[in-house]
């Protein structure tokens, strides 16, 4: 859900992203699709990539060249590992790494809220893949 930055009446929310080059610099995510949002930051964004914070962020991305085998219990526990430490709000149930095609994984995260607000699991579906140059 996106709404207008005037809008925030939130104690949980962040600026929208998404791909592509039409950002809309006004919209911002609340509540649950914040969480969503930034489970998948954190997941997509490579270690390295804040040059402040160098361990922030994950390293899955690094492991789609890599045989199945290796590839899927590495990026599981690169995203478990990264979603603990980077998203405190959050309490990790499950997270379930498929291959969907050559250099293309898919990564089912299952979480709750920490606070116990609410007492449903929640599930973030990511693409990896790598992009053409």
């Amino acid at each position: 859900m996106g709404i207008g930055m005037g809008e925030v009446h939130h104690l949980h929310w962040q600026a929208k992203v998404q791909p592509g080059n039409d950002l809309p610099w006004d919209q911002i995510v609340v509540g649950i699709d914040d969480i969503h949002q930034a489970i998948r930051i954190i997941i997509l964004s490579p270690k390295l990539s804040i040059p402040t914070a160098p361990d922030q962020f994950c390293d899955a991305l690094t492991y789609i060249d890599r045989p199945s085998e290796i590839a899927i219990p590495a990026i599981t526990q690169e995203i478990w590992d990264a979603i603990e430490q980077w998203e405190p709000r959050v309490i990790m149930h499950k997270v379930n790494v498929s291959q969907v095609g050559r250099d293309h994984y898919k990564a089912n995260v299952a979480w709750r809220l920490r606070e116990d607000v609410a007492q449903e699991i929640y599930f973030t579906d990511v693409s990896l893949q790598r992009l053409a140059a």
